[in-house]
């Protein structure tokens, strides 16, 4: 009586010596070329000179006088602020980043009447996707010939921010992103410092999570203005 057969032999082709330095070598270049440009990558530069510039009311001083400037240079006809609640103070004089902001750029000269403070709500929703949702439903409800924006943010949180502006927007508006450059790292070295290395690898899981698991909801539902709790 015969019996099946339970094994097989296989021929199984194994690299050699030089065969796995040449594949280990080719590997590290490439992991090694992937992290020098994460930075830039994360810090996303793509302006489409739109009609209008939104600013996200959380950055840093020296970023919003960048903002300022990109304004007067440019061809916008408003500038809308952005942010949640001020939680960096315990007794705030402006109650949310985006009226801080708003603040802080008139006093730099702008023009109050072009300045438009949108503050975010405190909720369980993602907040730069909710201040994009609110940025959206202004301008439906306020300006709804305007079709293209420009986004300003911080360095290596622009790509994120874009990605959730881009899932808000839908595809009612052309979206651009304007990245600040770092004031306490570089983006072409970031691994060499601290600042540098807790931004951009923190930037990389969040940007991953957005791309994986983040879902935000139907439009105009009660998940997207306020999360799940």
């Amino acid at each position: 009586m015969q019996f099946p057969a339970f094994v097989k032999r296989r021929q199984v082709l194994l690299p050699t010596l030089w065969g796995l330095f040449i594949l280990l070598l080719v590997v590290t270049l490439t992991a090694s070329l992937i992290i020098r440009q994460a930075g830039h990558f994360l810090a996303q530069q793509a302006p489409i000179n739109g009609q209008v510039l939104v600013v996200e009311g959380w950055l840093s001083e020296p970023a919003l006088l960048l903002a300022a400037k990109l304004f007067r240079d440019g061809n916008y006809s408003l500038l809308l602020t952005t942010g949640g609640p001020n939680t960096r103070e315990l007794n705030p004089t402006y109650p949310s980043f985006a009226d801080k902001a708003a603040a802080f750029l008139i006093n730099q000269g702008l023009e109050p009447s072009q300045i438009i403070s949108l503050p975010t709500p405190a909720s369980a929703q993602n907040r730069t996707y909710l201040s994009a949702v609110i940025v959206r439903d202004w301008l439906a409800n306020n300006h709804p010939a305007i079709s293209t924006l420009d986004l300003f943010s911080s360095d290596v949180h622009a790509r994120r921010s874009f990605k959730l502006y881009q899932m808000a927007l839908f595809d009612d508006v052309q979206l651009g992103i304007y990245a600040a450059q770092p004031s306490h790292f570089s983006l072409a070295q970031w691994w060499t410092t601290s600042d540098g290395a807790k931004s951009v690898i923190t930037e990389i899981i969040g940007l991953s999570w957005v791309y994986c698991c983040f879902s935000p909801g139907e439009k105009n539902s009660h998940q997207e203005r306020w999360g799940i709790y």
